[in-house]
């Protein structure tokens, strides 16, 4: 084993050993909702593969990292701790991969021209440890459900490997080895679509290494074929996505009716957000890491703020500086490049939430061994004017290296708790509307409630300039006073309920259920299941949010609870049947509706219900099954009768 190879193994046991603290954290954000199924399994309520194929999450349903999941609870149990511990074994092996995919891009090609066997021996380790022990990596690892990030990444990783492989053995006439690693790159490519949508950039990732590893020598031209691989695979896509975008295909833009900023202000933002990652992997400073980051300011034009021009000017100046020194410095083209084309799902067209640190979980390996080329460049031009240069860039190198990692070590220890978590979250990020709500919940859990508290903490989301933002003030507000049995305000009604809703996104939906469970359970001391009923129903009436939106037929679904409960079941029908899709996304509303029509005696209405429900029911769904079975008992009595 080379010496390399030895101190990677010591950045593994590093790892292991600064993350273990962070593995006894919480779950956090969509956690929750996405390890529901596994409980469910794990309750004997359904089956392994209706978790693993029954996901809704992502466009092609991440199997993958579903069935990770699962294997994860069989061989760990179903603890958080086995959970983030499997999270960090991934990591580690990403880490591996990182290493074996730089250790052969040196190889192909230097880095840098000139660059002497010692630092090309040394780079890819160099390079891959600061990604493997860099603080930015730690709110993947110790998210449980970035798993699906971590595993998509994996098979992109092997993807790339399998693909330098394949066209090293066809450049040597290794045809049949080459046929099987092609092969190899291909299925990889499919495991890591199927663990998050980002795998399908794999091809396009290949397509760059294609371009500026395997270009022609001098006095040649490129193969037709190399040619049209990167036309299929880099250009063509590019040119499709710019004409979806042009054409607003719905896939894109629809959702964009439930966000608080437009496309063209989306587009604007992200090239600051593309910074701003990269200057957390050159800067990071720790307590702003993290989740909440739903603060970040919006670009409305390319002057506000003044950041948004120059950031992507300073985009177009970095790309016409990696062409100049395609050939001093080609790792720099290839970094970027890699850097820039991993990210095209994420911080494009794609009407996704603003700036999440595993977005560039797998992009900054490309925007490290980008910088590093330009370090490498750099240290050539002055190590001539040193004396020892070699022991002070290996000093200046492992002192990063040691920084990075108790820096890490600071951020695991973080994420050891929820308290910890909302502490520093406050401290660095006072307007994000998620921190707050979480705070407010934290302090309504403790024993007993601290109410005053909770209070202070959405009293400062009503001076945000977002509707949404102030109407999730004024929901939290009632939520607080309803469960400590105290009035409510008018000023919380009128923020919860008045106007016009211009978007409902998920944690405010989430805030209007809870409130309206809250209700079914224990009336508020002046307002009831009807009142409530009514109100939800008006805020879905008047929002701007198409009707079609699921969130809005969430919304008329609670309402529609709300009416049964205050014994008004006709008003509940009407608005279960405008909740009801008819898709099987929408099934439990279909039951309730069916529930409701029989109680009613329609008989007749509820049937085509029930035949509905019976084709989209899965079989292994004991719980849904049994709903099904007692309401076509129902049915059959009533009819009997």
């Amino acid at each position: 084993m080379s010496r390399p190879a030895r101190l990677f193994l010591l950045f593994l046991g590093i790892a292991l050993a600064i993350y273990w603290p962070g593995l006894s954290g919480p779950l956090v954000f969509d956690d929750h909702q996405n390890l529901a199924p596994l409980k469910e399994w794990l309750a004997g309520n359904t089956s392994a593969w209706r978790v693993i194929f029954d996901n809704a999450s992502g466009l092609l349903g991440r199997q993958v990292s579903m069935a990770s999941l699962v294997l994860n609870v069989q061989l760990l149990g179903p603890d958080i701790w086995g959970l983030k511990l499997g999270n960090l074994l991934i990591h580690l092996v990403n880490g591996v991969l990182v290493y074996l995919l730089f250790t052969r891009l040196a190889r192909a090609q230097a880095p840098v021209q000139g660059m002497g066997p010692t630092v090309i021996r040394w780079m890819p380790c160099i390079v891959a440890g600061i990604w493997l022990l860099h603080p930015l990596q730690v709110s993947t690892t110790l998210y449980v459900i970035q798993r699906m990030a971590m595993l998509s990444a994996l098979f992109t990783l092997g993807t790339l490997i399998a693909y330098i492989e394949a066209r090293e053995a066809l450049r040597d006439g290794r045809r049949a080895r080459a046929c099987v690693l092609f092969f190899l790159t291909g299925t990889c490519t499919l495991l890591a679509a199927f663990s998050k949508e980002n795998g399908v950039l794999a091809p396009a990732l290949c397509a760059i290494i294609e371009f500026w590893i395997f270009s022609p020598v001098a006095g040649r031209r490129r193969h037709p074929l190399s040619w049209l691989f990167i036309t299929g695979a880099l250009i063509l896509p590019a040119v499709a996505g710019l004409a979806l975008t042009a054409a607003q295909a719905p896939f894109i833009v629809a959702e964009y009716a439930n966000r608080p900023f437009t496309l063209g202000e989306r587009l604007m933002t992200q090239g600051r957000v593309l910074w701003d990652y990269v200057g957390a992997l050159i800067l990071p400073y720790g307590p702003r890491l993290g989740l909440y980051h739903d603060d970040y300011l919006v670009s409305s034009g390319w002057m506000s703020p003044v950041t948004t021009l120059a950031a992507w000017l300073g985009w177009l100046a970095t790309l016409l500086v990696a062409w100049y020194l395609r050939k001093r410095a080609p790792g720099v083209g290839l970094g970027l490049g890699f850097y820039l084309i991993a990210q095209a799902l994420e911080s494009s067209v794609f009407p996704l939430l603003m700036y999440f640190e595993h977005r560039t979980y797998l992009p900054s390996a490309g925007a490290l061994w980008a910088i590093a080329s330009l370090v490498v460049l750099g240290a050539q031009h002055l190590s001539s004017r040193m004396d020892h240069p070699r022991r002070i860039f290996s000093i200046a190198t492992g002192a990063l290296l040691v920084v990075l990692s108790v820096a890490t070590s600071a951020r695991a220890y973080v994420w050891q708790s929820q308290h910890s978590l909302l502490a520093q979250g406050l401290e660095h990020h006072p307007d994000s509307r998620w921190l707050r709500a979480d705070i407010a919940q934290d302090l309504m859990f403790r024993n007993p409630p601290d109410a005053a508290g909770a209070h202070i903490q959405v009293h400062a989301l009503e001076a945000s300039p977002q509707e949404s933002t102030r109407r999730l003030a004024g929901v939290w507000q009632l939520l607080i006073d309803c469960s400590t049995g105290k009035p409510t305000r008018p000023t919380s009604k009128a923020l919860a309920f008045g106007g016009v809703a211009n978007d409902i996104e998920a944690d405010l939906l989430v805030a209007f259920e809870t409130l309206g469970n809250g209700i079914l359970n224990k009336p508020c001391v002046d307002m009831d299941a009807s009142y409530l009923g009514r109100e939800m129903a008006q805020v879905a009436d008047k929002t701007s949010v198409p009707q079609t939106h699921f969130n809005v037929r969430r919304l008329r679904f609670k309402a529609a609870q709300l009416y049964v409960a205050s014994g008004d079941a006709d008003t509940a029908i009407a608005l279960s049947r405008q909740a009801d899709s008819g898709t099987r996304e929408d099934a439990p509303i279909g039951a309730f509706l069916a529930e409701l029509l029989i109680a009613k005696g329609r008989i007749q209405e509820a049937r085509p219900i029930l035949l509905r429900l019976q084709s989209q029911v899965p079989r292994d769904d004991a719980t849904g099954q049994a709903i099904l079975k007692a309401l076509e008992d129902r049915s059959a009595a009533t009819t009997h009768h």
